[in-house]
Protein backbone atom coordinates (compact mmCIF):
# COMPACT_ATOMS: atom_id res chain seq x y z
CA UNK A 1 0.00 0.00 0.00
CA UNK A 2 1.22 3.51 -0.80
CA UNK A 3 0.45 4.63 2.78
CA UNK A 4 2.73 1.88 4.10
CA UNK A 5 5.61 2.97 1.86
CA UNK A 6 5.35 6.60 2.90
CA UNK A 7 5.13 5.63 6.58
CA UNK A 8 8.08 3.25 6.33
CA UNK A 9 10.18 5.83 4.46
CA UNK A 10 9.63 8.29 7.29
CA UNK A 11 10.60 5.68 9.90
CA UNK A 12 13.81 4.79 8.05
CA UNK A 13 15.32 8.15 8.95
CA UNK A 14 15.18 7.31 12.68
CA UNK A 15 18.83 6.86 13.82
CA UNK A 16 17.91 3.74 15.82
CA UNK A 17 16.82 0.23 14.95
CA UNK A 18 13.02 0.00 14.84
CA UNK A 19 10.42 -2.54 13.79
CA UNK A 20 6.73 -3.41 13.94
CA UNK A 21 5.29 -6.85 14.78
CA UNK A 22 1.71 -8.01 14.32
CA UNK A 23 0.42 -8.61 17.86
CA UNK A 24 -1.67 -11.59 16.75
CA UNK A 25 0.58 -13.46 14.29
CA UNK A 26 4.01 -12.25 15.51
CA UNK A 27 4.86 -11.48 11.88
CA UNK A 28 7.40 -8.74 11.33
CA UNK A 29 5.38 -6.11 9.49
CA UNK A 30 8.22 -3.67 9.20
CA UNK A 31 11.93 -3.30 10.01
CA UNK A 32 13.92 -0.20 9.16
CA UNK A 33 17.35 -0.38 7.56
CA UNK A 34 19.28 -0.43 10.82
CA UNK A 35 17.14 -3.34 12.06
CA UNK A 36 17.45 -5.24 8.79
CA UNK A 37 21.24 -5.10 9.02
CA UNK A 38 21.21 -7.01 12.33
CA UNK A 39 18.53 -9.60 11.49
CA UNK A 40 19.42 -13.19 12.33
CA UNK A 41 17.01 -15.01 10.04
CA UNK A 42 15.46 -12.70 7.42
CA UNK A 43 13.29 -15.52 6.03
CA UNK A 44 11.94 -16.75 9.37
CA UNK A 45 8.29 -16.13 10.26
CA UNK A 46 8.34 -15.55 14.01
CA UNK A 47 9.76 -12.24 15.19
CA UNK A 48 11.89 -13.83 17.92
CA UNK A 49 13.77 -15.94 15.34
CA UNK A 50 13.92 -13.29 12.66
CA UNK A 51 15.03 -10.36 14.78
CA UNK A 52 16.80 -11.85 17.78
CA UNK A 53 17.90 -15.38 16.87
CA UNK A 54 15.86 -16.91 19.73
CA UNK A 55 14.31 -20.38 19.57
CA UNK A 56 11.17 -19.30 21.42
CA UNK A 57 9.35 -16.11 22.31
CA UNK A 58 11.74 -13.60 23.87
CA UNK A 59 11.72 -13.48 27.66
CA UNK A 60 11.70 -9.69 27.46
CA UNK A 61 8.70 -9.47 25.09
CA UNK A 62 6.24 -6.77 26.23
CA UNK A 63 3.33 -7.53 23.87
CA UNK A 64 1.03 -9.01 26.52
CA UNK A 65 1.77 -6.19 28.95
CA UNK A 66 1.20 -3.57 26.26
CA UNK A 67 -2.15 -5.14 25.30
CA UNK A 68 -3.23 -4.96 28.94
CA UNK A 69 -1.98 -1.38 29.30
CA UNK A 70 -3.75 -0.28 26.11
CA UNK A 71 -7.09 -1.24 27.67
CA UNK A 72 -6.43 0.61 30.90
CA UNK A 73 -4.19 3.47 29.84
CA UNK A 74 -5.14 4.03 26.21
CA UNK A 75 -1.95 2.61 24.72
CA UNK A 76 0.76 4.11 26.88
CA UNK A 77 4.36 3.81 25.68
CA UNK A 78 6.44 1.29 27.63
CA UNK A 79 10.11 1.84 28.35
CA UNK A 80 12.20 -1.16 29.37
CA UNK A 81 15.67 -2.65 28.98
CA UNK A 82 16.92 -6.16 28.30
CA UNK A 83 20.05 -8.17 27.62
CA UNK A 84 20.22 -10.12 24.34
CA UNK A 85 22.41 -13.17 24.97
CA UNK A 86 22.76 -13.77 21.25
CA UNK A 87 24.65 -10.52 20.78
CA UNK A 88 25.89 -9.96 24.34
CA UNK A 89 24.35 -6.51 24.15
CA UNK A 90 22.02 -4.43 26.28
CA UNK A 91 19.12 -2.57 24.67
CA UNK A 92 16.64 0.00 25.82
CA UNK A 93 13.28 -0.64 24.21
CA UNK A 94 10.50 1.87 23.54
CA UNK A 95 7.32 -0.08 22.80
CA UNK A 96 3.74 0.88 22.05
CA UNK A 97 0.64 -0.63 20.46
CA UNK A 98 -0.37 1.26 17.28
CA UNK A 99 -2.50 0.84 14.22
CA UNK A 100 -0.42 0.26 11.13
CA UNK A 101 -1.52 2.05 7.94
CA UNK A 102 -2.88 -1.24 6.54
CA UNK A 103 -5.21 -1.59 9.55
CA UNK A 104 -3.28 -4.19 11.55
CA UNK A 105 -2.56 -3.79 15.24
CA UNK A 106 1.17 -3.94 15.80
CA UNK A 107 3.72 -3.54 18.55
CA UNK A 108 5.99 -0.79 17.35
CA UNK A 109 9.49 -0.83 18.88
CA UNK A 110 12.50 1.48 18.84
CA UNK A 111 15.75 -0.08 20.10
CA UNK A 112 18.66 1.86 21.54
CA UNK A 113 21.95 0.03 22.13
CA UNK A 114 22.93 0.88 25.72
CA UNK A 115 25.73 -1.68 26.08
CA UNK A 116 28.39 0.99 26.47
CA UNK A 117 26.35 2.83 29.10
CA UNK A 118 25.80 -0.44 30.99
CA UNK A 119 29.52 -1.20 30.90
CA UNK A 120 30.30 2.29 32.19
CA UNK A 121 27.67 1.83 34.88
CA UNK A 122 29.07 -1.59 35.81
CA UNK A 123 32.59 -0.14 35.97
CA UNK A 124 31.34 2.70 38.15
CA UNK A 125 29.63 0.22 40.47
CA UNK A 126 32.79 -1.90 40.61
CA UNK A 127 34.91 1.18 41.27
CA UNK A 128 32.47 2.38 43.93
CA UNK A 129 32.45 -1.04 45.60
CA UNK A 130 36.26 -1.12 45.49
CA UNK A 131 36.44 2.37 46.99
CA UNK A 132 33.91 1.35 49.65
CA UNK A 133 36.04 -1.69 50.55
CA UNK A 134 39.16 0.45 50.64
CA UNK A 135 37.28 2.97 52.79
CA UNK A 136 36.28 0.22 55.21
CA UNK A 137 39.87 -1.03 55.37
CA UNK A 138 41.11 2.52 55.97
CA UNK A 139 38.48 3.00 58.68
CA UNK A 140 39.50 -0.29 60.33
CA UNK A 141 43.17 0.71 60.09
CA UNK A 142 42.43 4.11 61.64
CA UNK A 143 40.43 2.45 64.42
CA UNK A 144 43.33 0.07 65.06
CA UNK A 145 45.81 2.96 65.11
CA UNK A 146 43.52 4.89 67.46
CA UNK A 147 43.28 1.85 69.72
CA UNK A 148 47.06 1.41 69.72
CA UNK A 149 47.53 5.10 70.48
CA UNK A 150 45.11 5.01 73.43
CA UNK A 151 45.41 1.54 74.93
CA UNK A 152 48.13 -0.35 76.73
CA UNK A 153 49.27 -3.08 74.35
CA UNK A 154 49.47 -5.79 77.04
CA UNK A 155 46.41 -5.22 79.21
CA UNK A 156 44.08 -3.28 76.89
CA UNK A 157 43.33 -0.58 79.49
CA UNK A 158 44.04 3.12 78.87
CA UNK A 159 47.70 3.90 78.46
CA UNK A 160 49.36 6.76 80.36
CA UNK A 161 48.76 9.40 77.66
CA UNK A 162 45.11 8.57 77.11
CA UNK A 163 44.42 8.30 80.83
CA UNK A 164 45.64 11.86 81.41
CA UNK A 165 43.74 13.06 78.35
CA UNK A 166 40.48 11.64 79.75
CA UNK A 167 41.17 12.91 83.26
CA UNK A 168 41.88 16.41 81.92
CA UNK A 169 38.40 16.45 80.40
CA UNK A 170 36.95 15.18 83.67
CA UNK A 171 38.78 17.95 85.57
CA UNK A 172 37.04 20.62 83.47
CA UNK A 173 33.64 19.00 83.78
CA UNK A 174 30.96 20.74 85.84
CA UNK A 175 29.85 18.51 88.71
CA UNK A 176 26.93 18.79 91.07
CA UNK A 177 27.59 20.37 94.48
CA UNK A 178 27.78 17.05 96.33
CA UNK A 179 30.01 15.28 93.79
CA UNK A 180 33.79 15.02 94.00
CA UNK A 181 36.61 13.62 91.87
CA UNK A 182 38.72 10.88 93.44
CA UNK A 183 42.09 9.59 92.26
CA UNK A 184 43.40 6.18 93.35
CA UNK A 185 46.90 4.84 92.76
CA UNK A 186 47.12 1.03 92.59
CA UNK A 187 50.38 -0.92 92.72
CA UNK A 188 50.82 -4.70 92.69
CA UNK A 189 52.68 -5.89 95.78
CA UNK A 190 56.11 -7.50 95.31
CA UNK A 191 55.53 -7.77 91.57
CA UNK A 192 59.27 -7.73 90.87
CA UNK A 193 59.58 -10.99 92.81
CA UNK A 194 57.08 -12.64 90.45
CA UNK A 195 59.08 -11.55 87.40
CA UNK A 196 62.39 -12.55 88.95
CA UNK A 197 61.16 -15.91 90.25
CA UNK A 198 58.67 -17.04 87.63
CA UNK A 199 59.66 -15.04 84.56
CA UNK A 200 58.12 -12.18 82.60
CA UNK A 201 55.51 -14.39 80.95
CA UNK A 202 54.03 -15.07 84.36
CA UNK A 203 54.26 -11.38 85.13
CA UNK A 204 52.32 -10.55 81.96
CA UNK A 205 49.66 -13.11 82.84
CA UNK A 206 49.32 -11.60 86.29
CA UNK A 207 48.96 -8.07 84.91
CA UNK A 208 46.21 -9.23 82.54
CA UNK A 209 44.39 -11.05 85.33
CA UNK A 210 44.71 -7.99 87.56
CA UNK A 211 43.33 -5.49 85.01
CA UNK A 212 40.49 -7.87 84.12
CA UNK A 213 39.53 -8.12 87.79
CA UNK A 214 39.66 -4.36 88.33
CA UNK A 215 37.72 -3.56 85.15
CA UNK A 216 34.91 -5.90 86.19
CA UNK A 217 34.31 -3.63 89.22
CA UNK A 218 34.19 -0.33 87.32
CA UNK A 219 31.34 1.79 86.02
CA UNK A 220 31.26 3.10 82.46
CA UNK A 221 32.37 6.59 83.56
CA UNK A 222 35.30 5.40 85.69
CA UNK A 223 38.72 6.04 84.11
CA UNK A 224 41.33 3.33 84.58
CA UNK A 225 44.82 3.30 83.15
CA UNK A 226 48.28 1.80 83.32
CA UNK A 227 50.84 4.52 83.91
CA UNK A 228 53.92 2.33 84.12
CA UNK A 229 55.07 -1.20 84.96
CA UNK A 230 52.81 -2.60 87.68
CA UNK A 231 51.45 0.84 88.60
CA UNK A 232 47.88 1.81 87.69
CA UNK A 233 45.59 4.71 88.45
CA UNK A 234 41.85 5.14 88.68
CA UNK A 235 39.76 8.32 88.47
CA UNK A 236 36.10 8.33 89.44
CA UNK A 237 33.30 10.66 90.50
CA UNK A 238 31.00 10.05 93.47
CA UNK A 239 28.97 11.97 96.03
CA UNK A 240 30.17 9.85 98.96
CA UNK A 241 33.73 8.84 99.83
CA UNK A 242 32.27 5.74 101.51
CA UNK A 243 31.09 4.51 98.09
CA UNK A 244 34.57 5.02 96.64
CA UNK A 245 36.28 3.23 99.52
CA UNK A 246 33.79 0.35 99.29
CA UNK A 247 34.56 -0.03 95.59
CA UNK A 248 38.29 -0.03 96.22
CA UNK A 249 37.88 -2.56 99.05
CA UNK A 250 36.02 -4.82 96.63
CA UNK A 251 38.79 -4.40 94.05
CA UNK A 252 41.46 -5.18 96.67
CA UNK A 253 39.66 -8.31 97.86
CA UNK A 254 39.01 -9.57 94.33
CA UNK A 255 42.68 -9.11 93.43
CA UNK A 256 43.72 -11.05 96.53
CA UNK A 257 41.57 -13.94 95.29
CA UNK A 258 43.40 -14.13 91.94
CA UNK A 259 45.42 -17.28 91.24
CA UNK A 260 47.44 -17.59 88.06
CA UNK A 261 48.98 -21.05 87.73
CA UNK A 262 48.73 -21.35 91.51
CA UNK A 263 50.40 -18.01 92.17
CA UNK A 264 48.58 -15.15 93.95
CA UNK A 265 49.03 -11.41 94.13
CA UNK A 266 47.82 -8.48 96.24
CA UNK A 267 47.45 -4.75 95.58
CA UNK A 268 48.11 -1.65 97.66
CA UNK A 269 45.98 1.44 97.02
CA UNK A 270 46.38 5.12 97.82
CA UNK A 271 43.35 7.40 97.48
CA UNK A 272 43.04 11.18 97.29
CA UNK A 273 40.08 13.52 96.84
CA UNK A 274 40.32 16.62 94.67
CA UNK A 275 40.27 19.80 96.72
CA UNK A 276 39.26 23.29 95.67
CA UNK A 277 41.29 24.42 92.64
CA UNK A 278 43.76 21.55 93.03
CA UNK A 279 45.52 20.42 89.85
CA UNK A 280 45.69 16.86 88.57
CA UNK A 281 49.37 16.63 89.49
CA UNK A 282 48.74 17.67 93.08
CA UNK A 283 45.94 15.15 93.61
CA UNK A 284 47.97 12.39 91.95
CA UNK A 285 50.98 13.21 94.13
CA UNK A 286 48.81 13.00 97.24
CA UNK A 287 47.38 9.63 96.12
CA UNK A 288 50.92 8.43 95.44
CA UNK A 289 51.97 9.38 98.98
CA UNK A 290 49.01 7.44 100.36
CA UNK A 291 50.06 4.47 98.23
CA UNK A 292 53.49 4.45 99.89
CA UNK A 293 51.80 4.61 103.29
CA UNK A 294 49.78 1.53 102.30
CA UNK A 295 53.01 -0.24 101.32
CA UNK A 296 54.72 0.70 104.57
CA UNK A 297 51.70 -0.49 106.56
CA UNK A 298 52.09 -4.08 105.35
CA UNK A 299 50.67 -3.87 101.81
CA UNK A 300 47.30 -5.24 100.61
CA UNK A 301 45.45 -2.29 102.12
CA UNK A 302 44.01 1.15 101.30
CA UNK A 303 45.13 4.52 102.62
CA UNK A 304 43.02 7.60 102.06
CA UNK A 305 43.70 11.34 102.38
CA UNK A 306 40.63 13.59 102.65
Amino acid sequence: MQENKIFETLLDVIPFASYAVDVNTHEVVYANKLMEESMYAPRAEECWKKLYGQEEQCSWCKTAELNARSVVYQSEKLLSSFFNESTDKWFQSYDEIVKWPDGRTVKYTILVDITEQKEIQANMITTHAKMARQGMKLKEANQKLKYLAQKDSLTGVNNRGHFFELVSKLWDKELSEDESIYIAMLDLDKFKNINDTHGHNMGDKMLKAFTSSVTSNLNEDDIFGRIGGEEFTLALVDNKKENVIAKLEKIKDDVAAILVDGIGITVSIGLSQKGYKQTIDIVLDEADKELYRAKEDGRNNIKFRV
